[in-house]
């Protein structure tokens, strides 16, 4: 493949960047052609992380398949904005603490 790609581990497919891109592209020109007013901004929230009760258990996480879909992102707490007259898209990224890099990684 040429360009940038991901893959989730041995034995998967190599996914395109790109293919998030187009994705974004097909989902502003299908609101354009159904009449979404110029200046439209869509924001998409993605998959929360979620705590069993009062536990330090964390279930695993899934991340909501239209926000995978569009954005190609497969970590919990992320929103993304896609400006529907030219396709540009931003991606806001949670603030974890300086804890988390101790605990996480």
């Amino acid at each position: 493949m040429v360009g940038s790609t991901y893959c989730m581990g041995q034995r998967t497919a190599a996914v395109a960047r790109s293919l998030h891109a187009l994705n974004r592209r097909k989902l502003t020109d299908k609101l354009k052609n159904t009449g979404v007013k110029a200046g439209s901004m869509v924001l998409l929230q993605g998959g929360r992380s979620i705590m069993r009760y009062n536990t330090d258990h964390e279930p695993l996480f899934r991340q909501e398949s239209y926000f995978h879909w569009t954005f190609g992102v497969c970590e919990p707490e992320y929103y993304g904005a896609i400006d529907v007259d030219n396709c540009k898209s931003i991606l806001f990224c949670p603030k974890l603490p300086i804890e988390y890099a101790v605990w996480m990684g």
